[in-house]
């Protein structure tokens, strides 16, 4: 495992996620079950400021999906992300 992954174990699975993906992951572990906003998911991931527009997010959350399974995150559209798992 390279010093910048990260394991989670996901469903009794072991998952290697990059930093960036790992804090995402955290950051809506954290809110689990409530939707938590791309901005906030910006702000608090990547240190964007208010009102940032990017795909950073989008990117993050497909691979993050193909890695813990898909139906781990619900997209609430319009407002965010919400975690399952």
């Amino acid at each position: 495992m390279k010093s910048e992954e990260r394991q989670i174990r996901v469903n009794g699975k072991d998952c290697r996620l990059t930093r960036t993906e790992y804090e995402l992951y955290e950051c809506m572990r954290t809110q689990r079950g409530r939707v938590v906003s791309r901005e906030a998911l910006l702000r608090n991931v990547w240190g964007f400021p208010r009102g940032a527009d990017t795909r950073s997010v989008d990117m993050c959350i497909r691979r993050l999906r193909a890695k813990i399974g898909f139906g781990a995150i619900q997209t609430i559209y319009g407002k965010g992300y919400v975690l399952t798992v």
